[in-house]
């Protein structure tokens, strides 16, 4: 992985590159900020820098024998950790049992979620996490000299995945690590990691990409007419794994547009059943796509703002979605919007923590009544 192969990031780019041309890059680094931005590979980026045997301002040289051996996940002082779900049967309690599958998905995917990981293993809804075996390896890997005589680096993706025990077992590593030792933790919900974890690491924070580097990179890359990129593009609001996830068909816009449908028209209606329904629908459809479900809500809240205050002609939805905003737009305005969009952020955010679902969509519904009438 080289930086130039890494959408936008242009100043996390020149900090890392600052760092080690300074030579004074810190030992445990974590790259925070929210999802499917590119956090990953600029780990791996780095990494592929730093054992570069010849590498210029701005890159690493991308055909030295390290570089080679970096690409294709093969280098032996570059290490991976990452969620597994442990498995007696299947014989797998850390990273190393997954890493023949690991190198062959990251291959084929540059940005990816947690979700698409364990997909690809056919894992969906076991819990995946880092144990207390795994510290036990990272600590015997690293007791072993580099091999190119540089950096001995270890990649540890979705720390917060790290239960207690294994935490606390890296703690003194982490503080007083061997020499030209690095550590890189890509982090996507640093609120639940240790606090001892983070006091001995330096924070990066990486934002998250422009909406025009998105709707760019759909264009070019999945091929897709430029009206559509643009309204993927402003509903996923910088995360790539989302838009690339999205432009993979219509299909669940289609449902998340026929979901948020019947949930503004049983608001409107008042209609109690048909709203736990909807309620008792949403409740089931997975995590990943609740959320998704609420930023299409976020995203139609917004586009129904502008419809009202620019016109229509400045909306970047579908035709069908445009023909619904041309009756229900009204009912979105300064008098709930503040309202709604809080109430759906929270929902976001206490699924990403793991609440009760079916709870939590049948007190959104309540709420929807009232702010949706709160418009009228």
């Amino acid at each position: 992985m080289q930086f130039k192969d890494i959408i936008g990031q242009e100043k996390t780019k020149a900090l890392l590159l600052k760092e080690a041309k300074k030579g004074r890059i810190s030992h445990a680094q974590m790259f925070i900020g929210d999802k499917g931005i590119g956090k990953l590979p600029l780990a791996m980026a780095f990494a592929q820098y730093l054992l570069c045997e010849s590498p210029g301002a701005n890159d690493s040289c991308g055909t030295c024998n390290a570089c080679v051996k970096v690409k294709q996940l093969v280098h032996p002082d570059v290490h991976y950790v990452f969620p597994v779900v442990k498995s007696a049967q299947t014989k797998v309690s850390v990273s190393d049992d997954r890493r023949q599958q690991w190198n062959a998905f990251v291959k084929q995917n540059t940005y990816f979620n947690l979700q698409m990981w364990q997909e690809f293993l056919e894992e969906m809804g076991k819990n995946a996490q880092i144990g207390v075996d795994e510290s036990r390896s990272i600590l015997k890997k690293l007791s072993l000299k580099s091999y190119s005589g540089k950096y001995k680096i270890m990649i540890i993706w979705l720390p917060e995945k790290m239960n207690t025990s294994a935490a606390n077992k890296l703690l003194k590593i982490l503080e007083e690590p061997p020499e030209n030792t690095l550590f890189f933790l890509v982090c996507d919900a640093i609120e639940t990691i240790l606090p001892t974890i983070i006091s001995r690491t330096q924070i990066i924070k990486v934002p998250n990409l422009k909406i025009e580097e998105v709707k760019s990179y759909l264009i070019k890359e999945k091929n897709l007419p430029e009206n559509q990129a643009q309204s993927i593009a402003s509903l996923t609001q910088g995360n790539l794994v989302e838009g690339v996830l999205m432009s993979q068909g219509d299909v669940a816009n289609n449902q998340y547009f026929e979901s948020f449908v019947k949930l503004m028209r049983s608001a409107y209606a008042i209609d109690a059943i048909a709203l736990m329904n909807v309620a008792e629908e949403l409740g089931g459809i997975g995590r990943e796509n609740q959320k998704n479900f609420l930023r299409y809500s976020l995203h139609m809240f917004r586009e129904s703002l502008i419809y009202n205050y620019l016109g229509e002609e400045k909306v970047n939805v579908k035709d069908e979605e445009k023909a619904f905003l041309n009756k229900f737009a009204k009912f979105i305005n300064n008098q709930n919007i503040t309202d709604l969009i809080t109430a759906f952020d929270e929902a976001i955010y206490h699924i990403d923590r793991n609440a009760n679902a079916k709870l939590l969509f049948s007190d959104l519904v309540i709420k929807l009544t009232k702010l949706i009438k709160k418009g009228v």
